[in-house]
Order: structure tokens, then sequence, then C-alpha cells
């Protein structure tokens, strides 16, 4: 049998670290459930925690970080996907995926979105004709800012390629009068060619695609591995 590959060996080893004593040196605690964690593993792939790991923060002296403003199975998944490169959705996965991607642009850690993203997509393709689609999308829209589209262009597409049927359901008639930045993403988006707007792009440092709107500007980052670029046009697959 052939060797494992340095990464795969190296992924292998850090899951028999998630909420270990060996090593530890900083403590996650939410709503009352504290973590035994690792600053190498969260700081080498989050930049809030590198923060609070370091310098002056009263985390970096205490050895504690508390997140009393998220919710613990959100933490739970975060966590696991830093030690296990992935998480496992315990309620609606629409919501569920929406959430995760809120924390992971909050603390600042690209390879979760992409994670999230890729659940998303999967959840939102097959589910989107679920009572809880429109529950998704207000909690897409109320935990990402404005210019983060990746997953505001995923559940848009997929309302106007359905929205007669959508139309239909008197829950999502609600969300358009009430979630005007959606109900105006969806206009924008029938009035300016429709699907012609999401473009394939290919990332020429991860070699994977993803879809999306990619404005100018260098803070929009591959949805897939989280390298940062301003020339995603000259990257588009298909048009």
């Amino acid at each position: 049998m052939a060797a494992s590959s340095p990464v795969a060996y190296f992924q292998a080893a850090l899951k028999e670290y998630f909420n270990s004593s060996n090593f530890s040196d900083v403590i996650i605690r939410c709503e009352g459930k504290e973590y035994k964690a690792h600053r190498l593993v969260l700081c080498a792939q989050s930049k809030w925690f590198s923060n609070a790991c370091n310098g002056d923060w009263k985390e970096a002296a205490e050895g504690t970080i508390e997140l009393p403003d998220d919710d613990l199975p959100i933490v739970e998944a975060m966590l696991n996907f830093l030690y296990h490169f992935d998480y496992q959705a315990s309620t609606s996965p629409m919501i569920f995926n929406a959430k995760v991607y809120g924390i992971a642009d909050k603390y600042n850690i690209p390879t979760l979105k992409s994670k999230a993203i890729e659940k998303s997509r999967k959840s939102v393709e097959t589910c989107w004709s679920m009572d809880d689609f429109p529950h998704a999308i207000r909690e897409i829209y109320s935990s990402t800012p404005g210019n983060d589209r990746g997953l505001r262009d995923l559940v848009v597409k997929i309302a106007c390629e359905h929205m007669e049927t959508l139309s239909e359901q008197p829950e999502f008639r609600i969300l358009l009068e009430e979630a005007y930045g959606f109900a105006a993403d969806v206009v924008l988006f029938m009035a300016k060619g429709s699907f012609e707007r999401i473009k394939t792009h290919k990332c020429p440092n991860c070699g994977k695609t993803w879809e999306g709107v990619a404005p100018s500007g260098p803070n929009y980052y591959c949805l897939r591995c989280g390298s940062y670029r301003s020339d995603w046009e000259a990257h588009v697959v298909h048009r």
C-alpha cells in the first residue's frame, strides 16, 4: 500500500489533538462549555485568533478566549473544521451552513468560508423548496456585509430560477417584503441579463472553479482556497 502523503499524514495526526489537553495552550469558552485548543492550529488558519493570541489582547495573557456572542453549535462546527477540515450540520443544513459562513467571516477563516459555500450549494440546490429556505436567506443577509457575495449570489440565483414556485409560498413573499437587500438583488439579477451575471471562475492558485459575481478590487478572494485577486474577470472559464 502506498504511503500517505505528508498532508494526509498531518491532517490525520491533527485530528487527535481536537479538544485534547496534550500541548493545549489556550481555552475556548462559549455558553459555559470549554474546549482545549492550540494556538498554532488557531493562528495558522485565522487572523482573528492570531491577533487574540498575540500582542496586548487580554486573551494572549490569560490564555482563555471567550466567545459570548456566538452559538455553541456553530462554534463547535468551527473548531471541528480547524482540526478535522470538515464539519457536520446539526440542524437545518441551509441555515446551519449560513451561520457557519457567518462565523467564518467574523473570525477571518477563508478556508471555512469555502467549505460553508460548498455545503451551502449542495443544500440550497436540493432543499430550496423547503420552508426554511426563506429563513436561510434572512440569516445570510443579516450575518454578512453587502460586498460579500459568497452566499448571496447563490441564493439569489436559486431563487430566480424557481421564482414561479417560490412566489406562491407565503413565507417567501413576506421575505421579499422585509428583506430589502435580497429583494433588490433579485430585481438587479433579473434586470441585468439574469443568469449571465453568474460566471464560472477558475482560480490560478488552487486550480478549482467557483461560481459568482467577482467585483473589481483587491479584496475578493477565491471561494475555494481563499487567495485574494483583483483580476478574476481574466479567469472566467464559462461566459
